[in-house]
């Protein structure tokens, strides 16, 4: 749409603004504009017409080929962490060490920090199906030059190469979604998106080893097996996605391509976008880099040295449950958003966070109530991270409008907080940890509680919608 004539920034009471010049041929607005005797100037989101309406049968054929493009990224992501002993059996002699093992991971986060916002403008610029593509492009063009990788920089390389593709597809995918349904069915099927990295990461950590050879010792060779599997399968789906996913009538798809990046700008205005990112950034710093990090690692740790002496298979797998609960809890709590009113949406955050709040006295508890507190923590650390990804993201297209370009930018929002959150909380915990002398429990009270009561806050802040409107003002 034309950039400046026809909204005022996202916060600002929005008026239908006098054209002072035509809209190009052939161009179509993000919003549709009501009669001035129907809303005595308002402009009406894509969002409010779109209320009553249900997702015709070709929107799911959208959602599946889009996840499918989805989960390419958390098993290209997720490959390094159960390949650890092929990969230090086979890069130790030439530098692997567990500080480089570490960046290897860390770099995905830090790439989708830097990424976040520009992923935004790519997709504005180029379209939300071909940001997508190159995203597909980019994870398996990394996966490729990581299975040729002979040593520690080319293999980084592969992992910043794959971390772009993380990043585009985390602000582009979710937004090929929501356009293609409305409101009332939004939340259910962000909510089932929304289960591409539990389902990504419970398939990765289970299919690694085997599909590796077992162990290290018998194929030492076995991880090149995984890594170019994650390199075919993302170029497979490079092919079925061009093949079949479109935009739907009325969205343009390319979100004003003749705009520049200041244009979209006016929509981080809006603070209750920002409130929903700081709960990201608190839920996410929880269960992502805190719980999801080092709760495998904690779980290997002797008996008496205040763990439960698991081996690293076990560990791994019961690591996995907490992920894995989320294919059925964020569908269930995004179908739970769809029928809540626009202002009680919230409450899912809210609840979440005091369910990750509870879960902290449950956590890394060794001793005698060792497993039964690690049995609540896993069943309240499952059901709150799913409420996090499938009660929390379908509030951002709500908050920034409805349009594609309005969706678009609150999932950049949201994605960078989300980085940002594991980012910033994986080191902050180690370094606690180091300072607490291995004390586990308590140093993650101390890490999680302030930030949780923070996030728990501003949850409760989110109100953006006036009685009988979509979009907040």
């Amino acid at each position: 749409m034309c950039a400046n004539c026809c909204w005022r920034s996202p916060g600002e009471d929005r008026r239908v603004q006098a054209h002072e010049h035509p809209h190009e041929e052939g161009q179509m607005d993000d919003v549709v504009l009501a009669k001035d005797e129907d809303f005595k100037g308002d402009a009406v989101s894509v969002d409010e017409k779109r209320m009553g309406e249900k997702a015709p049968g070709l929107s799911w054929v959208m959602l599946l080929v889009t996840y499918l493009a989805s989960i390419c990224a958390p098993l290209t992501q997720f490959k390094i962490p159960p390949l650890s002993n092929w990969l230090f059996a086979n890069f130790a002699p030439v530098g692997l060490d567990g500080a480089t093992f570490g960046l290897l991971m860390s770099a995905m986060a830090i790439i989708g920090v830097i990424l976040a916002f520009p992923a935004a403008f790519i997709a504005r610029r180029i379209g939300l199906k071909n940001t997508v593509l190159v995203s597909l492009a980019c994870l398996a063009i990394g996966s490729a030059i990581s299975a040729i990788a002979s040593d520690i920089p080319m293999l980084m390389i592969s992992r910043l190469i794959e971390g772009i593709g993380i990043g585009l597809i985390g602000v582009a995918a979710p937004t090929c979604v929501s356009v293609w349904f409305p409101p009332k069915q939004r939340g259910l099927a962000l909510g089932l998106w929304a289960t591409w990295v539990p389902l990504g990461c419970v398939l990765m950590f289970n299919i690694a080893a085997p599909m590796a050879g077992g162990n290290p010792g018998v194929a030492p060779q076995g991880y090149l097996t995984v890594f170019w599997f994650c390199a075919i399968f993302s170029a497979i789906m490079f092919v079925v996605f061009a093949l079949v996913f479109r935009m739907p009538r009325g969205e343009r798809g390319d979100m004003g391509v003749e705009g520049t990046f200041k244009d979209s700008l006016p929509y981080l205005k809006n603070k209750y976008i920002w409130y929903l990112g700081i709960v990201f950034f608190a839920l996410c710093l929880s269960t992502l880099a805190v719980v999801n990090t080092f709760y495998q690692n904690w779980l290997t740790v002797p008996v008496e040295g205040g763990g439960m002496g698991f081996d690293d298979h076990l560990a791994g797998m019961i690591t996995s449950l907490m992920m894995g609960s989320s294919l059925i809890f964020a569908p269930l709590s995004g179908a739970l958003s769809d029928k809540l009113k626009p202002n009680s949406k919230r409450f899912i955050a809210v609840g979440a966070g005091i369910a990750l709040l509870v879960a902290v006295a449950f956590g890394f508890v060794g001793g005698d109530l060792a497993f039964p507190c690690m049995v609540v923590f896993i069943i309240l650390q499952g059901i709150a991270g799913a409420a996090v990804a499938g009660g929390c993201r379908p509030m951002a297209p709500m908050i920034m409008g409805g349009s594609a370009m309005g969706a678009t930018m609150g999932m950049a929002v949201l994605q960078f907080m989300q980085n940002l959150g594991q980012a910033v909380g994986s080191p902050l915990f180690g370094a606690v940890l180091d300072s607490m002398h291995g004390d586990w429990f308590m140093s993650s009270v101390m890490v999680q509680v302030p930030i949780l009561i923070v996030g728990i806050v501003f949850a409760v802040l989110v109100k953006p919608f006036k009685e009988g409107h979509i979009e907040g003002k």
